[in-house]
């Protein structure tokens, strides 16, 4: 199996060379991008390892925040040190970055067969993950392909109001102008 969706094309890909299946343990995931970075050239630093090691103990998103302090992590070098690696991984797709509405950085590893696919809350930036049936997943790859996409999509983000800020949202007051006991009338104004 490949990462699908790899848009490499005319780089070097190593996705298709190091994928057998989908990884499903936490080691799997630890030695596939391990083996990952060899393959690229990549030079594999202690800290390189550790982020490696904690990411592949996630399958949810984690903050650049959460990273920093991972052991092996903490203490040995700085966030924007992190930040930096995570930038390498991503240019070299090992590492996805999942953006919310705060502007907070999110990594997940891009693992071979793991089509991750989440829910951000577009308020609070919460993020959930969101499991989608594979007959859906290859209708978003044929939608891709029909408006000159990659046709086999790694992952989806949708973002949308989680219930909490819906309940929030639905307890604000709504502005005067807007109400609708209000009975002005709005006039569009003639620009000549």
């Amino acid at each position: 199996m490949t990462i699908q969706g790899c848009s490499r094309r005319g780089k070097k890909c190593f996705c298709k060379s190091l994928a057998s299946d989908a990884m499903k343990t936490i080691k799997e995931r630890e030695l596939w991008a391990t083996a990952f970075c060899r393959k690229a050239g990549m030079r594999l630093t202690p800290v390189r390892q550790a982020i490696l090691a904690f990411l592949a103990q996630q399958r949810m998103p984690v903050s650049l925040e959460a990273l920093s302090q991972a052991a092996g992590i903490r203490g040995h070098c700085d966030s924007s040190t992190v930040y930096r690696t995570l930038m390498l991984f991503q240019e070299a797709e090992l590492v996805r970055l999942v953006p919310t509405p705060q502007k907070a950085s999110y990594f997940v590893l891009n693992t071979p067969g793991d089509t991750a696919h989440f829910l951000v809350c577009r308020q609070c930036g919460r993020i959930a993950e969101l499991p989608l049936p594979n007959t859906t997943s290859a209708q978003i790859g044929r939608l891709a392909s029909r408006h000159g996409f990659s046709p086999a999509p790694q992952a989806c983000e949708i973002h949308a109001l989680c219930a909490d800020c819906q309940i929030d949202r639905s307890r604000q007051i709504t502005p005067s102008k807007l109400s609708s006991g209000n009975k002005t009338k709005l006039r569009p104004r003639n620009i000549s």
